[in-house]
């Protein structure tokens, strides 16, 4: 290798940044996970630098506006010219450059579709407000993922984007304290050099294989993945000065693109059987062979299934040899992406995505999107008059109006050389009309209420109240944080209480948990009907609720009261039905010894989660409601 390759980097930041800069359309960009400011601007001007001369860096804020992403009427131009004049997007102004997104997990419907679009197609067609213009847009996007808890990058446009690139450890202290400006400069034209020849970088079927392979292995879905891992095994190979893709750059690109991806484990490689042997039966002919043998031999054999008399090991060692120098099938290309991929994953990855395989905790909370006029985080605008409190947007509506000045003054010059008295009136500068009210609007969070409803009665009362106090306890310290409450209802007897109403107080809660009181029958359609008619009464305060229901399903009593397991259960049934009517997320949490036919056609009818978890403790609680929220998010917005 020559030694003007040899100073390339050899993994972290510094060599994500060059492969972006030698395919920067075909890879699309990198996120940054929770970088320091100094290095996400170290990791963008080393982009921008490998780049082609010129090419521009454009940081775009979170609460940018889709007219100011795709561009549209220059309002001061117009406004001056009294003719219609269009202005250019941010994304047009970055094509061949970078754009840099800080807080990504914030950015509005509208901008994060934008950035989508100009992804797949490198381009922006502006058609509104008599504008039809298409700009070339071709960007690499660097986008900050900064997300506390319940927020995180929308995953459309983390797919869209080749590289997630953790800014911790010593990676990303190397990146900003490297000062040497020649092996800045010596990799800069090593990209350059990279861009030309990338396009001849040819690929052996088996790689292509391998990596569709390990993608799958590893639980992704997305056909982006592995065609971007391709990209970056091409783009690496080319930085070095290869024609032809070898096995390390298909283990970084696996390393890089694939990794960060994984949502699952591969599962472990099955061993092969022998369709002759019987198990646990020797085979025939095994037997005699070793008492002919010397006994020396028999015992240093490394293999005893293998006939002493075969191969010496000189000629094993030298067969080995040529299969060493050969190249490798495309099952043992998968196993060593795979063993790439596996080495990559930062520390307690492995152990998420085996709390992800076995239902674990999910972060994420169940707060939805809901619109309002009057507070929250702005969203842009729409038409309408300022009434009710509603505050008017003044730029937008002077923008609606801007393309209909020139117009609307000939109209007006023209109705005053009509009119029969003459005015001496002046005339307005601007010429605002109905139809061009804009009104601001703004998007608020609703809070997240989740409903404890605990069976209180016979004598598995104790260990089952124990363990709903400590995930309720638990919930409610992260709740100081959030938004979220938490509430408890306990049924026994004949009746169900309200032993808690929806809060966030915390001494509250452990004393109301403390004096929980057990024992009784179990009327389950009771505490049906009294979830459902909390959880409507947060739905209309504005608050997304999550039923949360622990018990055996051993109903009892009936609605009205009166004893019996029968009729019970057909009144549980048919609270159930009427409870799934209201789409309301419920997770049911069978707290028996081995799991009841009735609990689980109960939690059928509400269109409950089921889970059986007769050992629970209250981390356990706690992780599954966590999950849980997930999916009282969909149904909310929905």
């Amino acid at each position: 290798m020559s030694s003007a390759v040899a100073d390339l980097p050899r993994g972290g930041p510094a060599l994500t940044a060059l492969l972006l800069a030698v395919d920067a359309r075909g890879l699309g960009g990198a996120m940054l996970d929770h970088p320091l400011h100094e290095q996400a601007r170290s990791f963008s001007l080393l982009v921008q630098r490998a780049l082609p001369d010129g090419a521009p860096l454009r940081r775009v804020p979170s609460s940018v506006t889709p007219d100011r992403l795709y561009g549209g009427v220059d309002l001061a131009a117009t406004l001056s010219t009294g003719t219609l004049v269009a202005e250019r997007g941010v994304l047009a102004a970055a094509d061949g450059g970078v754009i840099v997104v800080p807080m990504a997990e914030r950015l509005s419907v509208a901008a994060r579709t934008a950035l989508c679009e100009v992804l797949d197609y490198a381009e922006v067609q502006v058609a509104r407000d008599g504008i039809g213009e298409h700009h070339a847009a071709r960007i690499c996007a660097i986008v900050m993922d900064e997300s506390i808890d319940d927020e995180s990058v929308h995953d459309a446009l983390r797919d869209r984007l080749a590289f997630v690139v953790r800014m911790r450890g010593s990676a990303s202290e190397a990146l900003l304290d490297d000062t040497d400006e020649l092996a800045v400069a010596s990799w800069e034209r090593q990209a350059r050099d990279a861009r030309h020849r990338v396009m001849s970088v040819s690929v052996d079927d088996s790689w292509i294989a391998a990596l569709c392979e390990t993608a799958d292995a590893f639980g992704i879905d997305s056909v982006r993945a592995p065609l971007m891992a391709l990209r970056c095994a091409r783009a690496h190979a080319a930085l070095h000065g290869r024609l032809m893709i070898t096995e390390a750059d298909a283990e970084v690109a696996a390393a890089l693109v694939l990794a960060p991806r994984a949502t699952r484990l591969p599962p472990p490689p099955e061993e092969p059987a022998n369709d002759n042997e019987q198990p646990g039966e020797p085979p025939p002919s095994s037997p005699p062979e070793p008492p002919s043998a010397k006994d020396g031999e028999s015992a240093d054999a490394p293999e005893p299934p293998t006939p002493p008399d075969q191969q010496p090991p000189d000629a094993d060692s030298d067969e080995s040899e040529q299969n060493d120098d050969a190249p490798s099938p495309p099952s043992s290309s998968t196993d060593v992406l795979r063993e790439a991929v596996t080495s990559a994953l930062p520390p307690g990855m492995l152990a998420q995505l085996l709390e992800k395989v076995s239902g674990g905790s999910m972060q994420g909370r169940v707060g939805a999107e809901k619109q309002n006029m009057l507070r929250g985080r702005p969203r842009g605008s729409r038409s309408g008059l300022p009434r009710g409190g509603a505050r008017l947007h003044l730029l937008e509506t002077l923008r609606a109006a801007a393309p209909w000045q020139r117009a609307r003054l000939k109209q007006a010059a023209a109705a005053a050389l009509l009119s029969a008295t003459p005015t001496t009136k002046a005339r307005p500068r601007v010429n605002i009309r109905r139809e061009d009210f804009r009104i601001r609007r703004y998007i608020e969070k609703t809070g997240t209420t989740v409903l404890f409803v605990v069976d209180a009665s016979g004598s598995s009362a104790l260990n089952r109240l124990a363990e709903a106090k400590g995930a309720v306890e638990m919930l409610l310290a992260e709740s100081y944080a959030r938004r979220d409450r938490v509430s408890l209802i306990a049924f026994r007897g004949k009746d169900t209480e309200l032993l808690l109403p929806p809060t966030r107080a915390l001494a509250r809660a452990k004393k109301v948990l403390a004096a929980l009181p057990g024992g009784g029958g179990t009327p389950l359609a009771h505490a049906i009907e009294a979830a459902l008619e909390q959880a409507l009464g947060a739905k209309r305060a504005g608050s997304a609720p999550l039923v949360v229901m622990l018990t055996d399903g051993r109903a009892n009593i009936a609605r009205d009261g009166t004893p019996g397991r029968p009729g019970a259960e057909r009144d549980a049934l048919a609270a159930s039905a009427r409870f799934a009517q209201q789409h309301i997320p419920a997770l049911f949490v069978d707290t028996s010894a081995r799991g009841e036919p009735v609990a689980r056609r109960v939690a059928d009818a509400m269109r409950a989660r089921y889970v059986l978890l007769p050992a629970a403790n209250a981390k356990a609680l706690g992780g599954l409601v966590r999950t849980a929220m997930q999916m009282a998010e969909g149904s909310d917005r929905a």
